[in-house]
């Protein structure tokens, strides 16, 4: 008897997607049909599942906010958009101040980025210009 072999988008080094030293976390699974699936939790809590769409799909899917070690972080993810691209993204605060933040790819259908700071708004752009943008809710939020 053979052992199944890993599936190939899921052969992934985690090590590679800097999510700081944070309480973020991610795990990749396979979702309907064979599908690639994204697990994105907080602290251990559960907040979005997203599986591989072949169709376009929510760029910016999700933001939130926590604090570890007194260090707050922002999380963003999403789908990659047709090209394969990572969207810029942008973090702004009530205050006005802008950070970019580096999209990561990850496991050919998704990507992520982290940014330490506190920040309320997310904005991701695809190479083509358009954005969608999203309020950054509390980590541990519904």
């Amino acid at each position: 008897m053979t052992m199944p072999q890993p599936h190939p988008t899921l052969d992934l080094d985690l090590d590679d997607l800097p999510l700081l030293d944070s309480p973020w976390s991610v795990r990749f699974a396979l979702g309907t049909k064979g599908r690639t699936a994204l697990e994105v939790y907080n602290a251990g809590l559960l907040l979005d599942i997203l599986v591989a769409r072949p169709l376009a799909a929510d760029l910016l899917r999700g933001a939130r906010r926590a604090s570890s070690n007194g260090r707050p972080s922002v999380l963003a993810w999403g789908h990659l958009p047709p090209d394969g691209t990572p969207p810029a993204v942008l973090c702004t605060q009530r205050s006005h101040t802008r950070q970019p933040a580096e999209a990561i790819a990850a496991a050919g259908s998704f990507w992520l980025a982290t940014l330490e700071g506190c920040f309320d708004r997310v904005t991701a752009t695809r190479s083509d210009g358009t954005s969608e943008r999203l309020r950054v809710r509390a980590g541990w939020s519904r």
